[in-house]
């Protein structure tokens, strides 16, 4: 904290480091400042009479709120009570945290980002570069130990890794917020972010070649109507597993897409915690998360007063995988596997969750789990709503 000239000789000393001052009150980019403001939004709302939904009790993000109702009216109130706060009313939204918006009555909801895409292209210096169709990433020299363009002591170079790791959180958001088809390849190069090599930096920017070829694709938030099940909705997931993936440690990778009236509204990527002996375990792993996602959505959209359709559906490519979820394998070949992966057989068993058998070319998980040739990842760009 700075402290003028002024004031350190009203005070008495001659630096700032002599001095304790007590905040009457937070200021913004403190350490606790994101806290207490959460607190007082919480407290706020609460006071105007909103409720807090226990699933997920912070679905703002800081500041910035997205506002919906079931009339114009009743947003119009929210906005009038909300000024004891001083927030602004920006109208129908068009943006919003770098995500472009744009409703069609036909189509439903379209996001891009394109305009987070260009700034990340022009901040790494790879506006000009080439784009590509494809995301084969590079992993030949996942086990080599040479750092990224290390200095002359033959360590990592720290500006280098931190511009790598403000590259590799950019691509992050843009895969988490609107682009399920690059989520594999950017899960990949953030296995070493901490200390990457030559091959994560040439698969990082493969990826931004890849984006600026791609840059007008859209995720569509559009309601299947042969999912719609009258006024609950169908809750549906997708699970798959790219079995030893790590070449390093042999752990599998999960994948999830998560769909409500077969609109894909949530995607995962992720190694799992342990290595998995054949591949069936790898499957069942999978499916137990995904199922962990699908009950936690249920329990949210039951807060927010959506009725959701019993049983919740998923989709599995291993019938092995869907035995064992089943109870219909009774060998020992899953003893080992963790209690904490097993809770979603009791709930297959009580009907609240269906098992089936999905085909790999239908399989919109594949999407989470390896890279493909340019038609085939056309075709699952579709399947995961991506035009």
């Amino acid at each position: 904290m700075t402290v003028n000239t002024e004031t350190l000789a009203d005070l008495g000393v001659a630096n700032e480091r002599q001095i304790a001052l007590r905040l009457r009150k937070s200021l913004y980019g403190l350490k606790q400042s994101g806290r207490l403001w959460a607190l007082h939004l919480r407290k706020t709302l609460l006071k105007l009479g909103f409720e807090q939904c226990y699933t997920d009790s912070c679905a703002v993000y800081v500041d910035d709120l997205l506002v919906t109702g079931t009339s114009v009216a009743n947003v119009d109130k929210f906005f009038e009570d909300m000024k004891v706060l001083d927030v602004k009313d920006l109208g129908r939204v068009s943006k919003f945290l770098g995500t472009g918006i744009v409703y069609d009555e036909l189509h439903g909801y379209m996001l891009n980002q394109r305009q987070a895409i260009l700034e990340l292209l022009e901040r790494f210096g790879l506006a000009d570069a080439n784009a590509v169709r494809v995301l084969v990433v590079d992993d030949k020299n996942e086990g080599d130990d040479s750092a990224l363009l290390p200095d002359a002591n033959g360590t990592p170079s720290r500006p280098l890794v931190q511009l790598f790791q403000s590259l590799v959180g950019g691509l992050l958001w843009i895969a988490r917020c609107t682009r399920p088809d690059i989520v594999f390849a950017v899960h990949r190069v953030t296995r070493r972010a901490h200390a990457p090599r030559e091959s994560d930096w040439r698969n990082a920017k493969r990826i931004m070649r890849y984006l600026k070829g791609t840059i007008d694709v859209k995720l569509r938030l559009e309601i299947d109507a042969s999912s719609v099940r009258g006024a609950e909705v169908r809750l549906e997931g997708y699970s798959d597993a790219d079995y030893a993936a790590d070449r390093v440690d042999r752990k599998s990778v999960s994948g999830g897409v998560l769909c409500i009236d077969g609109m894909v509204v949530g995607w995962f990527c992720k190694k799992q915690n342990s290595v998995a002996l054949p591949t069936m375990e790898a499957e069942f792993v999978a499916a137990s998360q995904v199922a962990s996602e699908l009950l936690g959505l249920s329990e949210l959209l039951g807060e927010l007063g959506v009725v959701v359709h019993e049983p919740i559906l998923m989709h599995v490519d291993n019938q092995a995988a869907i035995k064992q979820l089943e109870g219909e394998d009774s060998s020992g070949k899953a003893k080992h596997i963790d209690v904490r992966v097993k809770f979603v057989k009791d709930f297959v068993q009580k009907g609240v969750i269906v098992v089936e058998y999905c085909e790999s070319r239908k399989m919109r998980a594949d999407l989470m789990t390896k890279s493909f040739p340019a038609p085939r990842l056309g075709e699952l760009r579709e399947l995961v709503s991506l035009e």
